[in-house]
């Protein structure tokens, strides 16, 4: 990591964390018993908060603790989550209609989402029950 950006370096960190926690038998991989065992509310409060929050901070191109349209597009895009439904994800977290998602709003999003289904962001995937009502 030498010569890595400091905040590309706390992102692997928080990743490997993550990893290293749901690989139980510690063989190197991780089945969906592993995850399954492994994930909920706890997990997402103890590794993945730091983790999301880490990519959330890279996509945070100005570093002002908030993404607009562009850069929630870059990070939804990054995180493998495709274009599909990204901009009904973004008007469900920007609830006050700013153009900006701050930090704390896409993480609870993302807790929410996935550890009871019911989310802002919910909706817009085509899963779970939306948390609020979807941008008309």
């Amino acid at each position: 990591m030498d010569g890595c950006d400091p905040v590309v370096a706390a992102s692997r960190v928080a990743h490997d964390a993550i990893f290293q926690d749901m690989d139980a038998d510690q063989d190197g991989r991780v089945t969906f018993e592993e995850y399954r065992t492994w994930v909920g509310h706890e997990a997402f409060e103890r590794y993945c908060r730091r983790a999301l929050g880490s990519l959330f901070d890279i996509a945070d191109l100005d570093a002002d603790g908030r993404l607009d349209r562009a850069e929630f597009t870059r990070l939804r895009t990054a995180a493998g989550n495709g274009e599909s439904g990204v901009e009904e994800a973004f008007d469900a977290l920007d609830a006050d209609r700013d153009g900006l998602v701050d930090r704390d709003t896409y993480l609870s999003g993302i807790r929410d989402f996935v550890t009871t289904g019911t989310s802002p962001m919910a909706a817009a995937y085509g899963t779970g029950r939306a948390g609020l009502p979807a941008a008309g």
